[in-house]
């Protein structure tokens, strides 16, 4: 180390910021410092928030985590998973500096051959952790200067085609997307028995293998008047998802708070909701009773038309319709893991600015 950084750090270790007059060696107290400089929400201004970060900040939790074999280092892994399997984040539903504090002696977790398959909760959070565009932007740096090689296959690099398959980077993934040909005769999809449904088109015979990327990093950019769609944290206790009527007493609440707090909404009537999971497979499309579990839908679609959107309004709020129709309204479907971290069919979006008028057609239902 140069003389110049011992001035600042005297035993010349990393990492060392100074602020004005004020000289800070330690990792923890320098993220405190810069979140409270720039007013960052990663570290709540709220009391208990706070303190709630505070505790995944002591030094004796990181030096815990370092020796894991010890049975303290143990309790306290323990603790981490378990926090993990009930929220996105340590600290609940926001990213907060506790994240970054406790991650970074994991920061080379491959390298270390830490056995994190067999910790799936521990495993997700890591991961969505390394696809935060801060962590991305500094690790690179670490990977290019302790593993040169690795970097390119660890995502910290461009990776280029040829490189990867369909020159796609590792956090991309490849998938079959049933896409419907447009034909001369009407799309249709029956959800009764009739002799009509025989000989018709049915939707989903064109597919076609496509790359899908995570968009979770570049959330704040997503706009429903943009791309057609965005991302946010949401964060419920709520888990009786085989009892509909209380679903509609006490989830639908949640959902009427979310849209108007992320979307703006003055009013919003939640019309019914859908359990969506491979158990339901067996279910024909033609069964009516229990309504609410459905198979995931395996076709690339739309719901709503500029005829089909007011037309519900019409069915739902007929007194109200004519008058609603005349200023802005939207249908929105709010989508969430039934259970903490989605495990098969998840759900894929398209960019509505990457899809052309010319590209949609009706599906007549």
């Amino acid at each position: 180390m140069s003389e110049d950084f011992q001035k600042i750090n005297l035993l010349a270790t990393l990492p060392a910021a100074t602020d004005d007059d004020l000289t800070l060696t330690e990792s923890n107290a320098i993220l405190q410092n810069a979140a409270d400089l720039e007013s960052s929400s990663a570290y709540a201004k709220d009391f208990k928030k706070r303190e709630n970060i505070n505790r995944w900040l002591l030094p004796s939790l990181i030096k815990l985590q370092l020796m894991p074999r010890r049975q303290d280092g143990r309790s306290w892994q323990l603790s981490l998973i378990k926090h993990c399997s009930k929220s996105k984040w340590l600290t609940g539903g926001e990213i907060s500096i506790a994240e970054i504090a406790i991650a970074a002696p994991m920061h080379l977790h491959k390298a270390q051959q830490l056995p994190l398959d067999n910790l799936s909760h521990l495993k997700r959070w890591i991961v969505d952790i390394e696809q935060l565009s801060c962590w991305q932007q500094t690790q690179s740096v670490v990977d290019k200067a302790l593993m040169p090689e690795a970097a390119a296959a660890n995502g910290s690099q461009p990776v280029v085609s040829g490189n990867g398959a369909n020159g796609t980077t590792p956090k991309d993934v490849r998938a079959k997307f049933n896409y419907t040909k447009d034909v001369q005769q009407a799309t249709e999809i029956y959800f009764y028995e009739s002799e009509q449904s025989k000989n018709i088109h049915a939707p989903g015979d064109d597919p076609h293998d496509m790359t899908i990327c995570d968009g979770w990093h570049r959330s704040d950019t997503f706009s429903v008047d943009r791309e057609g769609s965005s991302l946010h944290e949401f964060v419920t206790a709520y888990d009786q998802w085989d009892d509909d009527p209380a679903v509609a007493k006490s989830f639908y609440p949640e959902i009427v708070d979310f849209l108007e707090k992320n979307q703006g909404a003055k009013r919003v009537l939640v019309l019914d909701h859908a359990i969506r999971s491979k158990n339901n497979e067996a279910k024909k499309l033609t069964q009516e009773s229990n309504a609410s579990l459905r198979t995931p839908v395996m076709l690339v679609h739309c719901d709503y038309t500029a005829e089909s959107g007011p037309l519900r309004m019409q069915q739902q709020l007929s007194d109200e319709a004519q008058e609603l129709l005349s200023r802005r309204v939207a249908f929105f479907n709010v989508w969430k893991p039934i259970r903490r971290v989605v495990e098969e069919h998840p759900l894929a979006m398209c960019d509505l600015s990457s899809s052309p008028q010319a590209d949609l057609f009706k599906l007549y239902l």
